[in-house]
């Protein structure tokens, strides 16, 4: 439960001024995810496809309860990305052969099974659109919460990496094993801290830099791109090029780092930007009023890899 919002990082905002305060995922419910999909299953195949809402648990425990039911090892679930267990939350899965997963089953393991399907490839992370989300903010106002998703229409959110990637300890324990150190961790664990490493040196390039469009920058689709560092990553010239230079020599890692795991470090370049349309839904609160207290939704979608949480530092 989080009974208000306290941004875990001294990343500078792109919107200044006084936040829209208020309390936020006080239940489950109060924090809604639904997954945007790239395509449809085929309706044939060798996986079993799930659409499966879920509460309370992580998207691990689903994985786990697909395996039992199908009798198969959780290696043969898919999925597209990891979603909160604090939250209220629909994604998809798939399942290798083995026997026909019920929805009766999935909700005696407390789950809903929303739609089912056969398709013929499984899953992967980072294989959706993107996400959809509602969040319940409580206690807070309305009407600046309003200007300040205005606001971030006009000028794009940062596509800061959130806490659920950078927090806690993994970005320690990903530099530390790049210098030669560090916990001995199994696959999954390791490829989450080094990537988790990799996130930090982005954050810091974009907090360096801001909304500054810079010499030699590469785009996609019109917007700059920052670096997840890495042997095969492409560098942008010019300004672009020395300042993610500076980053990484102010990092004073090893000559060799990115070369101790060359298949999880490889390295690529992510959006600095995405565009977004938030919108507030007032629950008893008047947005053409001056102000004050009261409950509302915040609704927004943002693509694979972008983090609610960003935009909520942003608003709150």
């Amino acid at each position: 439960m989080n009974t208000g919002y306290h941004p875990d990082s001294a990343l500078p905002k792109w919107t200044d001024g006084l936040g829209a305060d208020g309390r936020w995922k006080e239940s489950p419910e109060d924090f809604v995810v639904e997954e945007l999909p790239l395509a449809p299953p085929t309706g044939d195949g060798e996986h079993q496809w799930f659409r499966i809402q879920k509460s309370g648990r992580t998207t691990l425990d689903v994985v786990s309860a697909l395996g039992k039911l199908a009798g198969v090892s959780p290696d043969a679930v898919g999925y597209a990305g990891m979603k909160d267990r604090w939250a209220l939350t629909t994604q998809e899965f798939t399942v290798q052969l083995g026997k026909p997963v019920l929805a009766d089953a999935l909700r005696d393991e407390g789950y809903t099974l929303l739609a089912s399907s056969k398709t013929r490839k499984r899953l992967r992370v980072g294989q959706l659109q993107g996400n959809r989300f509602a969040l319940k903010i409580r206690d807070g106002d309305a009407v600046v919460a309003a200007e300040r998703c205005e606001r971030l229409r006009l000028s794009n959110m940062p596509n800061y990496y959130g806490v659920q990637r950078v927090g806690g300890e993994a970005p320690l324990q990903g530099e530390a094993i790049l210098r030669g150190g560090g916990p001995r961790l199994n696959y999954n664990q390791l490829k989450f801290t080094l990537s988790a490493y990799q996130s930090v040196l982005f954050n810091r390039v974009l907090a360096r830099r801001g909304r500054a469009r810079l010499a030699g920058d590469l785009e996609v689709a019109g917007v700059p791109t920052g670096p997840m560092f890495g042997p095969t990553m492409a560098w942008p010239g010019g300004e672009a090029a020395e300042l993610e230079r500076t980053i990484l020599r102010e990092a004073e890692l090893p000559d060799d780092a990115w070369y101790r795991f060359p298949k999880l470090t490889q390295g690529t370049r992510r959006a600095l930007w995405v565009a977004v349309d938030p919108q507030v839904e007032p629950l008893g609160a008047n947005l053409t009023a001056t102000g004050g207290s009261g409950d509302f939704w915040i609704r927004f979608s943002l693509p694979a890899g972008s983090y609610a949480t960003v935009l909520l530092e942003e608003i709150l």
